[in-house]
């Protein structure tokens, strides 16, 4: 059984509070929630929601189902009373009217309580209630989250919030199954998920400007910074970030920043630096609709061409998409090492709906992320001579080491350089740095995972995504499997490069290829077009800023699925 809850109100009236409580008062119960946020970009006021779903089991996939509408004001039960289904229920603020509203209001308990602004609590408390979660663990989760002086006005919210709603008889059809039990799982957003795989990677540094959807990185490592041993900088502009990134890294430290399209815009004449100097670099890319400011709190997947071709010059570069919270943490965690071992940028693909979303997961694995650096030791340089930074190899990866860790002199250099790191502009010394460039970019495409497909793609329709729309697309093929229109899912992980020959094998076999992306423009298939040779038959975006959610892209893809 799943319900979903959707809080929705003005900015400002704590519907990211409530939605946070919730959420960690299911996953402490052995429940599973999932959480999106639609947000105005505004600090005050227009019309913002939380959607809550929650399961016995994981369900991740974004659904536009409401079973119990939280009203904080008349302007959310108006936008959003026609979406409501014929058994859902309405719990509301003091003035707000509908057929289905419970018999109790959130303003005037949360007055009763001793603060208007009680009311986030008081329906956290009645949903609970509504949903047969114990009081003791409402209880608990108000006692950690809010400061002293404030806990006794919460916790009377609760008390009366819990008694109106179990006095309703219509509470009881809205009661799920009791959870598992398994006791440790992590109430987390896919920001807190990067911020942490950074911390598991090494990282060191961070320099980044605020833009959202990418802040809450920079945020969470400075709140971390003492006990991470992580220096955090908030620059003047993102020209500054990048450059500083590739200064840390030539220092030794493992360094990252965090941004979306229009810092990063700012930040590609550093990204070509990083290629002639050979730095590391990770490059988190929260994505979010454009062109310029776009819509600052939406969500968006139209930088992957981008991300590929930013820069001047020919020098590789890794792109890694992660499809969830979890792949937040972990495909975080190896950018550091694939940017040390091949010494090029790697991206972190991502966008608003997969940094904002927060999820009910299993706690993170640190068994099979990498731990080896990949910079000389003294021992390695005390046993040579002449170091040389940019020495010609069969791979094109050449040793690198830190300034100042042996008697060696480390140079870098934004020109064409010679194998030392010098100036240089003599045709045979450029040929020669140029095709050790090109010799690192094929060596990094013989490393690239080869992509992975899931069902059987032989003369059958073959769906290629990538990102954040992996978990609604499969519920979308467990939906449409059931109704005989099945399809086989590719979807990408390791975005950039691709191996040829496996991608372009599994494209050929199908019978019909639709390609989903949330965009404009649809870059997937732009890429599906360029190493597959073939052009997908159909084409499927969303171009509103809003996410992908399973009933419309059930309609959207069974008009595809003969």
């Amino acid at each position: 059984m799943e319900l979903n809850i959707r809080i929705a109100g003005a900015a400002g009236q704590g519907i990211q509070t409530a939605s946070n409580l919730l959420g960690k008062i299911l996953t402490r119960s052995g429940l599973f929630a999932y959480c999106t946020n639609d947000a105005e970009s505004r600090i005050r006021g227009g019309l913002n929601f939380n959607h809550i779903r929650c399961s016995e089991k994981p369900l991740t996939g974004v659904t536009n189902r409401i079973d119990i509408l939280v009203a904080l004001n008349q302007d959310a039960l108006k936008a959003l009373a026609p979406s409501l289904l014929p058994d859902s229920a309405v719990i509301c603020e003091e003035g707000c009217t509908h057929p289905r509203t419970a018999p109790f209001n959130l303003a005037t308990l949360a007055k009763e309580a001793g603060s208007e602004k009680a009311s986030s609590a008081v329906a956290v408390a009645a949903i609970s209630a509504i949903m047969g979660i114990e009081k003791p663990a409402v209880d608990e989760i108000v006692r950690e989250r809010f400061e002293q002086k404030f806990e006794q006005v919460n916790l009377k919210a609760v008390a009366l919030g819990y008694e109106a709603a179990a006095k309703w008889p219509e509470a009881k059809r809205f009661a799920i199954p009791q959870g598992d039990g398994v006791k440790g799982r992590l109430w987390i957003s896919g920001g807190e998920a990067v911020a942490l795989g950074a911390v598991a990677g090494g990282a060191k540094f961070i320099a980044a400007y605020p833009m959202s959807p990418s802040t809450v990185v920079m945020t969470m490592l400075a709140e971390w910074s003492h006990k991470a041993g992580i220096v955090v900088e908030q620059v003047e502009d993102e020209v500054s970030a990048l450059n500083m990134v590739a200064g840390a890294w030539y220092a030794g430290a493992r360094a990252l920043t965090a941004t979306s399209g229009g810092g990063f815009a700012l930040m590609v004449e550093a990204l070509s630096l990083t290629g002639m100097i050979e730095s590391p670099a990770v490059i988190i890319l929260a994505q979010r609709p454009g062109p310029s400011t776009g819509l600052p709190t939406r969500t968006a997947q139209g930088e992957l061409n981008f991300a590929r071709h930013a820069g001047h010059g020919y020098f590789a570069r890794i792109l890694l998409a992660p499809k969830n919270i979890p792949e937040c943490f972990s495909l975080t965690a190896q950018a550091f090492d694939l940017a040390e071992k091949y010494q090029i940028p790697v991206f972190v693909m991502t966008d608003q709906l997969l940094m904002d979303a927060q999820a009910t997961v299993a706690p993170f694995s640190v068994n099979d992320l990498p731990t080896s650096r990949h910079y000389l030791s003294p021992s390695e340089l005390s046993a040579i001579e002449t170091y040389r930074r940019y020495e010609p190899t069969d791979n094109g990866i050449s040793p690198m080491a830190a300034p100042g860790v042996s008697k060696h002199v480390v140079v870098a250099d934004s020109d064409e350089h010679s194998e030392e790191g010098h100036i240089v502009e003599a045709a045979d010394a450029a040929e020669l740095m140029a095709s050790k460039r090109v010799r690192k970019g094929e060596t990094v495409l013989a490393a690239a995972e080869p992509p992975v497909v899931d069902g059987k793609v032989n003369r059958k329709t073959l769906v290629v995504s990538w990102g954040s729309t992996y978990d609604t697309i499969r519920e979308v093929k467990s939906i449409l499997t059931a109704k005989k229109k099945d399809f086989a899912h590719l979807h990408l992980k390791w975005l950039w490069p691709l191996q040829e020959e496996p991608f372009k094998d599994i494209v050929s076999r199908a019978s019909k290829v639709i390609a989903i992306e949330n965009s404009v423009a649809c870059d997937v298939a732009s890429v599906i077009r360029e190493i597959a040779l073939r052009k997908p038959d159909a084409v499927i975006t969303r171009r509103d800023g809003r996410p992908f959610d399973v009933e419309t892209l059930v309609e959207s893809l069974s008009r595809e699925i003969k």
